[in-house]
């Protein structure tokens, strides 16, 4: 009975999110559009929130073939730009070979922007595709709600109604067990 009070309070937790998850998901801060591409391409890093206006954004490109959203460093290519008074932001980036002090283009990796201002720090991921091959890691990433291919909260909801009608049964059968004569 303990374990379907259990199940049951998390999908109260779960369907309790359930707005948030339906109607209000929001991308990675800073917005990444398009999210992926190959050398030459271009793509837009845009701050949507959290941001103060007025105060100087620094953005930071850093390029790894790992775990991109943990990414430590180091970052190169330093660039400024100033909040909006809307709170918001945004900078173009063009991807070139010449974009890092290596080569990039022949490997698939992720392009890893970091947006530091001293009201908010961000990060979030560009993945470049070398020869239309995505980076490994691309589709677990995009399973986290990242990236091309991000799962609708549709999946949530449905795990939340499986819990809560578990816990339901759970506690049904406790009950029952409870007033059945000995």
């Amino acid at each position: 009975m303990r374990i379907g009070l259990l199940l049951a309070m998390a999908c109260a937790l779960l369907c309790a999110q359930f707005p948030k998850l339906a109607f209000a998901q929001e991308p990675r801060d800073p917005l990444i559009d398009p999210q992926e591409g190959e050398v030459g391409a271009r793509f837009q890093i845009v701050g949507q929130r959290g941001w103060a206006p007025g105060e100087t954004v620094t953005i930071t490109l850093g390029f790894t073939t790992t775990e991109p959203l943990g990414y430590p460093g180091p970052f190169h290519r330093e660039r400024t730009v100033t909040v909006l008074r809307d709170g918001t932001w945004s900078f173009p980036i063009s991807v070139a070979a010449d974009l890092f002090p290596f080569a990039i283009g022949d490997i698939p990796g992720y392009i890893v922007v970091r947006a530091q201002a001293p009201s908010h720090t961000a990060q979030n991921a560009y993945v470049l595709r070398a020869d239309g091959v995505r980076p490994a890691g691309a589709d677990v990433i995009a399973a986290l709600g990242f990236g091309p291919g991000a799962p609708a909260p549709a999946a949530t909801v449905a795990l939340a109604m499986f819990a809560g009608a578990a816990g339901a049964l759970c506690v049904a059968a406790g009950a029952f067990r409870r007033a059945a004569p000995a």
